[in-house]
Order: C-alpha cells, then sequence, then structure tokens
C-alpha cells in the first residue's frame, strides 16, 4: 500500500474538492467517509475507487476483509498520516477511512430491467437531502424498483443524502434529472400506471391497485406536486389524517405507501 504523507498530494486535494457540487460534476466522483458507506460500497461491486486509511482505519476489525474486497476490484488503497486524514475528515469522529467513487447512477436508458410488481419512485423537486437519502433507506427496505429524482432536486451525492441513506444509496437504481416529460414516456414504454400523492387525492392510498406496475409520485416538500402533473397521473393517491393536522413528512409518506404496496404483493422479495 502506497503511503501519502503530504497535505498537497494531487489525490488528496482531488477528494477535497469532492466535498462540492462543482468538483463532483467535473469530475464523476464522489467523496465518503466511514467504515459503513466504504463496505456498503465494496459490498455492492462498486469497481475503481481510491481508498484513504488513516492509523486508525488500518487498525478497525474490518479493514483486512475490505482491503481484500477492494482489491478485487480494482481499488488503489493510501495509507496516509493523521495530518493527511484531519484535511479529508468531515466526520467529528472519522473511522480513519475515507474514498473516492466513481458515479453510480443510472440513466432511463441504462436502467435494469425492472420487476413489474415492484414500484417506481419518482421524486418531483425534493429539496431536503437528508429527506432524499430516508427515501432512499426507506424505498431499499420496501423493495421498489428505482427511484427517479425530478429535476430541481437535491444532488444525490450530496454528503448528508449518502449519510443518511445508510447505505441504500448502493442498494436501488437510481436516475436523477428526470423530467416529467420522461416520466409519462416512461410509464408508457413500461405499461406502468402514474399514480401520483396530494392530500386532495381521491384514492384512499389502502385501496390503490398496488398488483398492477405503477410509478409513485411525490412532490416538493412544501408544495406537493405540482397541478400541471397532478392533471397527468391516472390516480391520485391520498393518506388520511387526523384534521386540524400538518401534513406528513416526505420520507414517511413514501414509507406508507411503499410498504402497503409491498403489503398487497404480499412481501414479496
Amino acid at each position: 500500500m502506497d503511503e501519502i504523507t503530504s497535505r498537497e498530494n494531487q489525490w488528496i486535494k482531488l477528494a477535497c474538492s469532492l466535498k462540492q457540487k462543482k468538483g463532483r460534476l467535473l469530475q464523476q466522483r464522489i467523496f465518503v467517509e466511514g467504515m459503513r458507506v466504504v463496505s456498503d460500497a465494496a459490498d455492492n461491486e462498486i469497481y475503481d475507487a481510491l481508498c484513504f486509511i488513516s492509523p486508525r482505519g488500518q487498525q478497525h476489525e474490518r479493514f483486512p476483509a475490505l482491503y481484500e474486497k477492494g482489491l478485487s476490484l480494482g481499488w488503489t488503497f493510501y495509507a496516509v498520516t493523521d495530518s493527511v486524514y484531519d484535511k479529508l475528515k468531515d466526520t467529528k469522529s472519522p473511522q480513519g477511512i475515507a474514498a473516492v467513487l466513481p458515479f453510480f447512477s443510472q440513466t432511463l436508458v441504462s436502467l435494469p430491467v425492472l420487476a413489474p410488481q415492484k414500484p417506481v419512485v419518482y421524486l418531483q423537486a425534493v429539496q431536503d437531502p437528508g429527506n432524499a437519502g430516508t427515501v432512499l433507506r426507506t424505498a431499499a427496505a420496501a423493495g421498489a424498483a428505482a427511484v427517479f429524482f425530478g429535476e430541481d432536486s437535491v444532488d444525490v451525492y450530496n454528503d448528508k443524502t449518502i449519510r443518511s441513506a445508510m447505505g441504500a444509496i448502493f442498494k436501488v437504481p437510481i436516475v436523477q434529472n428526470v423530467t416529467e416529460r420522461e416520466v409519462l414516456d416512461f410509464c408508457h414504454a413500461s405499461g406502468r400506471r402514474l399514480a401520483g400523492t396530494a392530500p386532495q387525492g381521491t384514492v384512499v392510498y389502502a385501496a390503490s391497485d398496488y398488483t398492477c406496475p405503477v410509478v409513485l409520485a411525490f412532490g416538493n416538500e412544501g408544495n406537493g406536486l405540482s397541478a400541471g402533473f397532478l392533471d397527468m397521473c391516472d390516480d391520485i393517491l391520498t393518506i388520511p389524517m387526523h384534521r386540524n393536522t400538518e401534513s406528513l413528512n416526505l420520507s414517511m409518506s413514501v414509507g406508507i405507501v411503499l410498504y402497503k404496496a409491498w403489503e398487497i404483493n404480499g412481501f414479496k422479495e
């Protein structure tokens, strides 16, 4: 394992540049930190990573297995000094393990074949990175086929999104910058019904037919789905609530509907 002792090393500078969206877009790479997320990347066979390990990181009980798996995926490992890692770290209690990973989101063209009984989630203009990460975590847990992020949505590679997703970002196909027109075209091409969600919806979510292929659409945290988009939906689902209560959190709404869809389909994998 090569060693990096200078804080001005080219790979250290590159890793630090990825903390900004501009740097990520330029390099088509992301920076992640912590044993959980780096190990999840390896377990989900993300190739060609750069991994930085401090002396503390090398003592982690899971490091030998990570090192072996990473080498099989073409990863490059660098031993870095504590001083160098201090420049890299983003967390208050670092484990001494960080990595640069290539972008891994899909396009609508590159998506694998999606199981028809599994819903696709579409998020329109979602702004909060914590919400986005929690939705990804929920989607992976409830067996969603994929998650589409609409235009003007938060960057999936935002560090808060990645941390909130708890590794789920590698476990469900993700497509970013999907337009409304592309969602409709996808539904037509794949034979999926388009079901929007809104407080004024006409179908209670529990009564919807989830045995047919469907795209479940959820809107912006403050404004919900746009009126124009709702007009294009085949159904508009609603989640009943007690009177004089505020709307549900976005990730909570996604979880309620996704788990009902999974239940209706017999909790099949």
